[in-house]
């Protein structure tokens, strides 16, 4: 139980990863680029890795005003698909750890 415990309090209160994270990524050789930019919403960091068998991918981090990593795309400027959402990720640790608790005798 503390391991759902531990994911929930990860995912509320830890960067999981940061900017300065991702820039050692960049010595990769299959990585071409990473590249970072603001937005009125935080830092994005943009990078472009060969995934040998799945063809080049880019791949879109968000950081918050904190650098905490709120979302993941993939894809092109026109044509993203999101693959983490902190949010999302958080509701989904919260339902894993509901699901785990024992159920409870109902006393009529």
């Amino acid at each position: 139980m503390t391991d759902y415990i531990k994911k929930i309090y990860d995912m509320m209160y830890s960067p999981i990863i940061t900017p300065y994270n991702l820039l050692e990524n960049s010595k990769l050789d299959n990585y071409a680029y990473v590249k970072y930019y603001k937005t009125c919403n935080g830092l994005i960091a943009e990078m472009q890795c060969d995934m040998l068998e799945e063809g080049i991918k880019t791949f879109y981090y968000h950081f918050d005003g904190r650098d905490f990593l709120q979302k993941i795309y993939v894809g092109d400027e026109k044509n993203k698909e999101l693959i983490f959402e902190r949010d999302r990720a958080i509701s989904e640790a919260k339902e894993e750890y509901y699901l785990s608790l024992p159920e409870k005798s109902v006393a009529l």
